[in-house]
């Protein structure tokens, strides 16, 4: 199969992979290049964007988390088959590869998030640069144009969260998100479905988001980690509340027990 040609231009944000990242993924929403397709090499991709191969190689690792793309070995890089979210036996399972979550884990994965986000959104508030800021504010407009899509918006929620953990200014934080990034897309998935089911859109979580930002470029790390906890525990009484809803094997509604 050819590689498809993409209309890419050179990024100079500071986050060269997030960059890269954000317009592969617009080209692949697109439907270019469409599923199945293979995406060019990493030093083609490195040449047209103007950027290293190391930046080029994280941007698709981060495609490669939110399900977007998979590379097969020896063969490259192609664009993933995306399946619609649906429930079967009482588990979510949601449009990104691999296992769906069980409620357990999911409960487990909100509890982390609480924990170690908070004190993220903390540091961020007391370190946070001038640019970090600035692309935090870029972050949550993404999820503004989103919020009306439950394919999208996961998407851009985790971009901004990882964003967050780079402004927090520890490595090894940020080194947790990522490590968690595919968990973090599935559980943004579950909660951006149950918003939308009940409030038509996810507005709600963006104003919260923004006044994040606000708390952060204000330096107030009680607000900010205030502000986060709030949104963590949002998405978890919206997730809980979905897999309450959901068929259980014998037909009957489930419930978070």
């Amino acid at each position: 199969m050819d590689r498809v040609t993409l209309p890419v231009a050179p990024v100079k944000r500071a986050n060269l992979p997030a960059a890269i990242a954000d317009q592969l993924r617009s080209q692949i929403r697109k439907g270019q290049p469409g599923p199945g397709e293979q995406l060019p090499g990493h030093r083609e991709l490195a040449a047209a964007f103007s950027v290293s191969v190391g930046s080029v190689r994280e941007a698709i690792s981060m495609l490669v988390s939110a399900g977007l793309v998979e590379t097969r070995a020896g063969r490259g890089t192609f664009v993933a088959e995306r399946r619609r979210a649906e429930f079967e036996a009482g588990v979510y399972r949601t449009v990104a590869p691999g296992p769906p979550l069980e409620l357990k884990a999911v409960e487990e994965l909100i509890e982390a998030r609480e924990v170690l986000e908070a004190e993220i959104a903390a540091l961020a508030a007391e370190r946070a640069t001038p640019q970090q800021i600035e692309e935090l504010k870029r972050r949550a407009e993404n999820m503004e144009r989103a919020a009306s899509d439950p394919d999208d918006y996961p998407d851009a929620d985790v971009e901004f969260h990882l964003a967050l953990a780079e402004a927090a200014g520890n490595r090894f934080l940020l080194h947790a998100m990522t490590d968690i990034r595919a968990l973090l897309k599935q559980d943004m998935e579950l909660g951006a479905e149950a918003a939308i089911r009940r409030f038509g859109d996810l507005h709600i979580s963006v104003t919260d988001h923004r006044s994040l930002v606000e708390a952060i470029e204000a330096g107030d790390p009680q607000a900010a980690r205030r502000i986060l906890s709030k949104i963590v525990r949002r998405n978890r009484d919206f997730v809980l509340g979905l897999y309450a809803s959901a068929p259980a094997p014998d037909g009957h509604r489930g419930g978070p027990g």
